[in-house]
């Protein structure tokens, strides 16, 4: 039976880019990169069966060797980038666009993950109790080390040169993430920066990290070309104290002035359910925004396609759907039919729960 969404199949601007559907695949981490943070050959198989997404945003991707993570590709050595670029050239051969998410865990990370000579640091040493996943299994993030201003200015400069190798690897632009209780919305948040000087404090200093590294990006790939992802409510890592309608609605009046491609907003997480208060925080400062707007958490076609047609969202960013389903879109078009996830294949791992789930037969070969 063939279903019709009256707005999840219409094309819509996204920046400089006019993506062909508002189904787009969130970025979602598979650990599946042990060697150096190359991004396997599977990896191109991967995206490109989902290029029928209307924009990919590819996973949270190192933006230097200590950025954490474990078997999380990277953007930052030559043989990555020539890695991405066979990733990029799949999706572009489908027709597909791709963003790629550049991500530093910050606090979010355990020792054991950082090469030698590097330490877990954060904007303060405030420790998380959010487990993160090691060699050993789970486990609770080691306490930072508080990042000294070099220290911030290197991170900076990495962060520019991620940017620059995601442009060299042919990817239709780059999500800042700045979302999840990270590296960079730990800058953002009081309760997670204690600091006293230019990047501590007011919000204007707070906001001074992602300032900067929105401003190299921007320079890099043009401001229609960026985009942003932001978690205000999430507790996730640990988050979502404090102030948090202040805080983002400082930012979101700062986001404002770039001309980003999108911001994209975790507004819930898998299995959880927003509170009232929460959504009210939610429709607030998406009603403050000025540009394109990304929902993610929670959603299916009749809920996504709804959060659109009320002018609440220009696009839903889908996740385990995604996972699971390569061929989303179809499957919205026809009522269903949806594969059953496997969450013991989500991390790591080879082919399996990776590569190996089935597209929908065409509907003639069903008829037939």
């Amino acid at each position: 039976m063939s279903h019709s969404f009256s707005k999840l199949f219409e094309p819509t601007e996204i920046g400089r880019h006019v993506a062909k559907n508002r189904i787009f695949m969130a970025p979602m981490s598979r650990y599946r990169a042990p060697d150096r943070d190359i991004p396997p050959d599977l990896t191109q198989t991967y995206y490109r069966q989902r290029a029928g997404a209307g924009l990919i945003v590819a996973e949270s991707t190192k933006i230097n060797a200590w950025a954490g993570g474990t078997n999380c590709p990277g953007i930052y050595a030559d043989e990555q980038v020539d890695a991405w670029k066979k990733v990029t050239e799949g999706v572009h051969a489908e027709g597909g666009l791709i963003f790629l998410q550049l991500w530093h865990s910050g606090r979010a990370a355990h020792q054991s993950l950082m090469p030698e000579g590097q330490h877990v640091s954060a904007p303060s040493a405030l420790g998380s109790q959010t487990e993160v996943m090691t060699a050993n299994g789970m486990e609770v993030p080691t306490v930072p080390r508080a990042l000294t201003l070099e220290q911030i200015v290197e991170l900076r400069a990495d962060y520019a040169t991620a940017s620059r190798n995601a442009l060299k690897a042919g990817f239709d632009g780059v999500e800042i993430h700045a979302a999840g209780g990270f590296l960079i919305d730990s800058f953002l948040q009081a309760p997670t920066n204690l600091r006293k000087d230019d990047y501590g404090g007011p919000l204007e200093n707070r906001f001074r990290f992602l300032g900067e590294v929105l401003d190299d990006a921007t320079e890099i790939w043009g401001a229609d070309r960026v985009g942003i992802k932001l978690s205000p409510t999430s507790d996730y890592n640990d988050m979502g104290e404090g102030d948090v309608l202040e805080t983002f609605t400082y930012v979101i009046e700062q986001l404002n002035t770039y001309g980003l491609a999108f911001l994209e907003v975790n507004e819930e997480m898998p299995m959880t359910e927003a509170s009232a208060g929460n959504r009210a925080i939610l429709d607030r400062l998406q009603a403050l925004w000025t540009g394109p707007y990304i929902a993610n958490g929670n959603y299916d076609a009749t809920s996504g396609d709804k959060r659109i047609l009320d002018g609440k969202a220009d696009a839903i960013t889908f996740g385990r759907l995604f996972i699971a389903n390569p061929d989303l879109p179809a499957r919205f078009a026809n009522g269903g039919l949806f594969n059953e996830l496997d969450p013991q294949t989500f991390y790591g791992g080879d082919h399996r729960g990776y590569t190996d789930y089935p597209v929908l037969q065409k509907i003639s070969d069903v008829a037939a």
